[in-house]
């Protein structure tokens, strides 16, 4: 009986005060009924390592002891599919990011690429304890505040998609969130990604002044973006809205093109190099950005006529007759 008291000691010390008595008394009823079958069976009483082996098979004490607790959670079950989601998108923000900074920094900054890259995975582990710890805090807030009841308690069955409606997947969806947003905070100049773009053997890239012309109306356009690819991934019934801010940030981003398009330059190469050099660079580079005008162009009216498509084909589904 040593060891079974010494195992229901253990498990007292982590119960409530207030209940353990009943809780040990139901556990010891158990493990003496538990004990006398076995006895039954062997037809003799058991030693101690038998009965060692029967509180083994019981559980440890700690796991005893949870199942009589009221369970706590930092993140509950009902928000965590909303915080893995969340993980994602700063996981690929921080990719994206990163990924980026490092990029530049080879291309344009002259610098080493495995240094680059061990810089970069360096930034992105310890970016990512800030940003995990600043999700967990934020969902830890929503926790206590009711937000999964409250919102699974609006969820609608009715907002679905439809089965054969093609749906982004997760990582995917995460990923143009990420670009998207990362996007906007570098163009709003909340991100490092140099405007001039260093010096890379005596060369420096400058922006034309048509980029200042179009930052209001390109910012606009990238928010409405960033809107329409949440939507599609979190709101997929919500074709009307989609086939507006499709066909709404195509028509703009389409005449944003226009106006782009027509500056004829928009990067002006300078520097210490030779002026056949600098021409040389300038031309295939102004030559690059008019056909990347006309690709992103190409895309967006692709983009807009297949959800016109996808919304002129919808039928909205039969009701049954009286």
């Amino acid at each position: 009986m040593d060891l079974i008291d010494r195992y229901l000691a253990a498990i007292a010390r982590r119960l409530p005060a207030d209940k353990a008595e009943d809780i040990i008394a139901e556990i010891r009823d158990d493990l003496l009924t538990r004990q006398e079958a076995r006895e039954e069976a062997l037809d003799r009483p058991l030693d101690k390592s038998e009965v060692a082996a029967l509180v083994k098979d019981m559980g440890h004490p700690l796991i005893i002891a949870s199942r009589y607790r009221p369970r706590q959670y930092l993140i509950g079950p009902d928000a965590f599919p909303f915080f893995v989601m969340a993980l994602r998108i700063v996981a690929m923000f921080l990719v994206v990011v990163f990924a980026i900074d490092a990029a530049s920094g080879v291309v344009f900054g002259h610098v080493d690429p495995i240094r680059a890259i061990a810089r970069a995975c360096t930034d992105i582990l310890s970016s990512a304890m800030l940003g995990f710890g600043t999700v967990v805090a934020i969902f830890y807030a929503l926790e206590r505040g009711g937000f999964p009841a409250d919102y699974l308690a609006k969820w609608r069955p009715q907002e679905l998609p439809e089965v054969k409606d093609k749906q982004p997947s997760t990582w995917g969806s995460a990923f143009e969130v990420a670009i998207g947003g990362y996007f906007i905070l570098w163009w709003c100049g909340l991100v490092p990604f140099p405007t001039y773009y260093g010096n890379v053997k005596g060369l420096v890239l400058t922006p034309d002044p048509v980029w200042a012309s179009v930052w209001w109306p390109v910012c606009a356009l990238m928010v409405a973006r960033l809107i329409y690819t949440i939507v599609q991934w979190l709101r997929p019934r919500w074709k009307a809205v989609r086939a507006v801010l499709s066909v709404g940030t195509a028509a703009g981003g389409l005449a944003l093109c226009g106006v782009i398009y027509r500056a004829g330059h928009w990067l002006t190469a300078s520097g210490t190099i030779t002026h056949g050099d600098i021409a040389a660079i300038d031309r295939s580079v102004n030559l690059a950005i008019h056909w990347a005008i006309v690709v992103v162009g190409a895309i967006w009216v692709w983009q807009c006529l297949q959800e016109l498509w996808l919304l002129a084909t919808s039928r909205p589904p039969m009701k049954p007759a009286a």
